[in-house]
């Protein structure tokens, strides 16, 4: 009994611990919020205010808003897609609707994984998360949390849910 019980304290705590090792973000500018994964450290914060970069060994995470140049969602979302074809990129995952979009591919040896949202008066949220693959079976996991937590604040209904008001 006594070895179920060590055996049960080594296999779950660790996940207890990295569970709360998630670092919220708040942008106060677009009005977003993102849980950040443990391990990704802040890189930089951009001076205008609009998100942060962070990396965890090669692996690094931009997070960031922006105004949409003619206010369409969809159309931002197709120039993306269209520069990540230039740089190379072969996305294999592309689901787009009016609220949300999820762009995933490789170039050579990187994986790639974009997510963004829609935000309300004409801005949009994203993320992307690239790594090498040999950090896949580390960071993959990650990316549906990612997508979870990357929410609009409090009041703006255009994407999935609602973020806590940002601070």
């Amino acid at each position: 009994m006594r070895l179920l019980l060590v055996l049960i304290g080594v296999f779950c705590l660790p996940l207890a611990a990295i569970a709360a090792e998630w670092t919220p973000y708040a942008n106060a500018r677009f009005g977003f919020a993102v849980e950040i994964p443990p391990g990704f450290a802040l890189v930089r914060e951009a001076d205008n205010g609009d998100g942060q970069s962070y990396a965890n060994g090669e692996a690094r995470l931009a997070v960031w808003g922006h105004t949409l140049a003619e206010g369409d969602f969809k159309e931002d979302v197709a120039e993306r897609r269209a520069t990540y074809a230039r740089e190379g990129w072969y996305l294999s995952y592309d689901r787009q609707t009016a609220g949300w979009a999820s762009l995933s591919g490789t170039r050579g040896t990187s994986i790639l994984y974009h997510r963004a949202i829609a935000l309300c008066e004409g801005a949009a949220a994203s993320f992307v998360l690239e790594y090498p693959d040999t950090m896949k079976a580390e960071i993959s996991p990650l990316v549906g949390r990612l997508v979870k937590s990357l929410r609009p604040a409090q009041g703006c209904t255009n994407a999935q849910g609602a973020a806590p008001a940002a601070q």
